[in-house]
């Protein structure tokens, strides 16, 4: 098998720079664009009519795939560039060799190769905390931001948990955090769900019914929510030595 240029990541820079120059990707991880990431692009890039980077990054990747572009789907275990031929794992036990003109790499993850690194990523990390709201699940807020790394922006939408037609919301909580903060316990799960409370509580998202006051007025207790999970990848990337036939590319969607 030959490919005469190939591009390797999971961005959705990566699969526009495959699609605007014809080149076959491969999809080295499972990560995608955050669903609530907005597309800001103009009419020029074909994707108008898209609201989010992750409703971009699926029609592209739909079109390279219909097109044979994009031969082993969503993702690949792991690829070892040894020369001008790729080792493609796609699943245990299964070693594809592909030679290859030029490859263009936007991700390193599950990626081995010689090239010398020149520089480390950054030390930051963007943080998703996705929470289960159990009161306080109904109101008119899309989005809260705040002034803070830490729970930097929050996000509600209609809870996937409940069948059916209704309007209660559940959330994730956006930060950007080093390193040594993912380690402490300010910075975790379980301080991201007080601070969530706080800042919903001044924003006046209520939980249930908790009695009358002496002067007649409704008391509520505060929101309460779980955390589900946390979803943490780091931002930026590591700068590498390019070679001849291995280039990597740190383009944004209007360099590309």
């Amino acid at each position: 098998m030959r490919y005469e240029n190939v591009v390797i990541g999971s961005s959705l820079e990566a699969v526009y720079y495959s699609y605007m120059n014809d080149c076959h990707l491969i999809i080295n991880s499972l990560r995608r664009p955050f669903e609530f990431d907005p597309l800001e692009v103009d009419s020029s890039f074909g994707l108008e009519d898209l609201e989010t980077k992750l409703e971009a990054w699926s029609q592209i990747v739909l079109e390279q795939s219909i097109d044979g572009f994009c031969p082993f789907g969503p993702s690949v275990e792991s690829i070892r560039i040894e020369g001008n031929t790729l080792k493609v794992v796609p699943e245990s036990g299964t070693i594809i060799s592909i030679e290859f003109d030029n490859c263009y790499i936007f991700d390193d993850e599950n990626v081995t190769f010689p090239n010398e690194i020149l520089q480390e990523r950054p030390d930051k990390y963007r943080v998703l905390d996705w929470m289960n709201v159990r009161t306080g699940t109904t109101h008119g807020y899309d989005e809260i931001e705040t002034k803070d790394l830490f729970i930097k922006k929050i996000y509600f939408y209609k809870s996937r948990r409940i069948d059916g037609q209704h309007n209660k919301k559940d959330l994730v909580a956006e930060s950007i955090l080093t390193k040594e903060q993912l380690s402490e316990f300010d910075f975790s799960e379980t301080m991201a769900k007080f601070k969530i409370q706080d800042v919903m509580g001044k924003y006046g998202i209520r939980g249930s019914r908790s009695g009358v006051s002496k002067n007649g007025k409704l008391v509520y207790y505060n929101v309460k929510i779980e955390p589900d999970y946390r979803y943490v990848e780091p931002i930026g990337k590591r700068k590498y030595k390019d070679s001849e036939n291995v280039k990597f590319l740190d383009l944004s969607l209007e360099e590309i």
